[in-house]
């Protein structure tokens, strides 16, 4: 039993001389891996933002219970997003420790797939009595844990014990998932292009909190030919822990005619927040969302007052945006096939990739920017950023900027660097200091 001062942990308790739950294949793009020797970075990003500790990965790695071969990630796209560690104690019996999921990963059902990867690999040493701990206000953990056999494990004369297990099968009775329906831009049937884009509507997948000031619309990258699921609600995640409503734009993706159809989903996306009654409103988006999120930014309208919609007498203009390494400029992708498949057009008039060119539509009324990239990107040049930044410094409009030395394209998150993964807190933080956050007033 771990103590903390006075505080017992709960205790639970599985037999492994038993058939283990078969939890089917991973979902897309996850993949189980075991330690080996480079995860130091990924162990120390996932157990502080699950614990709020200060500690290394030397906690485990040098732990003689815990052999390196068995402390499991569990990864999502290019980056580990959940951990858990099987300790052999001197006893003989098994124990699932150090079991963390980020935060911008939580109810993705995370923690399952690495517990049983640790049960596995303790039975597969001929251990039969395993163990964790856990806290009473882990609910979904308990829950996962117990649909994976584990049961609670205290003294029959402990009454402490005993009625804090009572009170979280209690609150389990009574635990249901928050859901989150969709909301769509427009009633259905109404979105421009709809034919043009085989019936498919665009829709906000609300992550909200409340009392709120602002909202950020999360826009996911992928050339505009899918979105990429780690730059989408783990994102929003991500600034809901800051106390931020987001919302991500799931929009719609080739083919749809020319970029006017995104473009108009995130105008709407904007105003819709707006008719909600966010005080303000950003976008913040990746690759080719950072495209779409500096459309946003510069090519905004102040609504149609004569408009027999309400939402659509409200302005587009958001109140901040965000490119991360993003392809904020048509311009410099003007001796690729990419500008030409977006707009529909073979060989785009030069006045048509400026149009859609953030660096070139910035004026003094461009919303405050955060922009963020790395040197060395394969995919997006850097320039993108450096020229917005530009742009935006002959304009007088705030912003502020983060050039990281290394990083592939499509970090995300980026977990797993611990220098470029700093730009998610540094976000954060820039949207506090815009009036983002809940009021001070607010219960």
């Amino acid at each position: 039993m771990i103590v903390v001062g006075e505080y017992r942990q709960l205790l639970m308790k599985t037999r492994l001389d038993r058939p283990l739950p078969e939890l089917g294949g991973l979902p897309e793009r996850m993949s189980l891996h075991a330690a080996d020797g480079h995860e130091r970075a990924s162990w120390n990003w996932i157990i502080k933002a699950s614990f709020g500790e200060k500690t290394d990965y030397s906690m485990i790695e040098n732990d003689p219970t815990c052999a390196p071969e068995r402390v499991f990630f569990l990864r999502h796209a290019r980056m580990d997003v959940a951990t858990a560690s099987a300790r052999v104690m001197d006893d003989g019996t098994g124990k699932v420790h150090m079991v963390g999921i980020h935060p911008a990963y939580a109810g993705e059902g995370c923690a399952k797939y690495v517990v049983l990867e640790a049960m596995k690999c303790l039975k597969a040493l001929g251990i039969v009595e395993c163990t964790l701990s856990t806290d009473d206000f882990r609910l979904p953990a308990i829950k996962t844990y117990e649909r994976l056999g584990f049961e609670p494990m205290y003294d029959a004369d402990d009454e402490e014990m005993k009625a804090r297990w009572q009170a979280v099968h209690e609150k389990l009775n009574g635990y249901v998932k928050a859901g989150r329906a969709p909301i769509r831009l427009w009633p259905a049937g109404c979105s421009p292009d709809r034919e043009a884009c085989g019936g498919r509507e665009p829709e906000l997948k609300p992550f909200p909190v409340a009392g709120s000031r602002g909202a950020v619309i999360v826009c996911p990258g992928g050339a505009y030919t899918h979105l990429a699921p780690h730059e989408a609600d783990p994102i929003a995640r991500m600034i809901r822990l800051a106390g931020v409503s987001a919302y991500v734009l799931y929009y719609r993706v080739k083919p749809f005619p020319n970029l006017e159809t995104p473009l108009a989903e995130a105008r709407r996306a904007v105003r819709l927040l707006r008719s909600m009654g966010y005080e303000k409103v950003g976008i913040l988006g990746f690759s080719a969302g950072g495209h779409l999120a500096g459309m946003a930014a510069t090519l905004y309208d102040a609504g149609d007052p004569r408009a027999e919609d309400p939402v659509e007498r409200l302005s587009s203009r958001p109140d901040a945006f965000a490119p991360c390494y993003g392809a904020t400029s048509l311009w410099h992708f003007r001796k690729e096939g990419w500008p030409g498949m977006l707009l529909g057009e073979e060989r785009p008039e030069i006045g048509t990739l400026v149009h859609y060119s953030a660096e070139c539509n910035v004026t003094a009324d461009t919303p405050p920017a955060f922009i963020w990239h790395t040197a060395d990107d394969p995919v997006v040049p850097v320039a993108c950023a450096l020229d917005l930044a530009k742009a935006l410094t002959a304009h007088g409009v705030p912003h502020e900027m983060h050039i990281f030395p290394h990083g592939e394209h499509g970090l995300g998150l980026a977990g797993d660097c611990e220098d470029v993964r700093e730009w998610a807190p540094m976000c954060q933080k820039w949207l506090l200091s815009l009036g983002f956050g809940a009021n001070e007033t607010a219960n």
